[in-house]
């Protein structure tokens, strides 16, 4: 899913198959996110990772991406099970 709201261009929900992967269509996908948002006037591009996923970190890394210096905060307001995050 590709959003963009006039300042940021985010991208939420990128999975490929687990016997698909390693082939290049993340790749594939994110070229053509890029390309959308940047023919929207786009200037740049924000995701969420969890931190324990460090291979999707990598990935991201490979392709560009760095990590911002900034925190990420949420509230939850429904009556979904909580989960556990470290505090800074």
């Amino acid at each position: 899913m590709v959003g963009y709201e006039g300042h940021r261009g985010w991208i939420n929900y990128l999975a490929v198959r687990p016997d698909c992967q390693r082939q290049g269509h993340a790749r594939q996908i994110m070229e053509e996110a890029e390309r959308l948002l940047r023919e929207a006037g786009c200037p740049k591009i924000n995701l969420q990772i969890r931190s324990t996923n460090t291979e999707v970190i990598a990935f991201y890394k490979s392709i560009g991406y760095r990590v911002d210096d900034v925190v990420s905060m949420s509230k939850r307001l429904g009556a979904d099970e909580p989960y556990q995050v470290e505090p800074l």
